[in-house]
């Protein structure tokens, strides 16, 4: 049942923001953290250790990694313009608890993006719908 909740959920992500993407890289980040939770609770369901951005070829990389994972959905990679209106423009499924540094990756094409600069932040999404949001990080462009 849930492998079929999961499959649901990846077809109307990709009927929303045209295509849903997971992927897991070996990538290592020097440890720092924050994150604000939308609800009181002392076990956070992700520890993020680092979230960083850079440009690459006109794309935005964006890397993150986690300490931990426990009840774990997805990561919407959010930007924003303003550094205030956050837009989800992607989503990472994840739903494999884990005790051990999780990498991840995701490129920003910046089509029709228009301006100097942008901020990008993760939003973790556990399984009761709870979230909490990663640091947030900018670009120049």
């Amino acid at each position: 049942m849930k492998k079929l909740l999961v499959l649901i959920y990846i077809a109307a992500a990709t009927l929303l923001f045209g295509y849903a993407k997971a992927g897991v890289l070996n990538y290592i980040a020097p440890p720092s953290s924050a994150a604000i939770a939308n609800k009181a609770a002392i076990d956070f369901p992700v520890n993020f250790e680092d979230l960083t951005v850079k440009r690459v070829k006109n794309r935005a990389e964006i890397n993150w990694s986690t300490l931990t994972e426990k009840n774990n959905k997805q990561f919407e990679i959010q930007r924003s313009t303003n550094g205030e209106d956050f837009k989800t423009i992607a989503i990472v499924f994840t739903l494999d608890d884990s005790n051990n540094v999780k990498n991840y990756k995701f490129k920003d094409e910046l089509k029709g993006v228009k301006g100097k600069s942008l901020m990008y932040r993760i939003k973790q999404v556990d399984t009761s719908e709870g979230y909490t949001f990663s640091k947030a990080v900018s670009l120049s462009l």
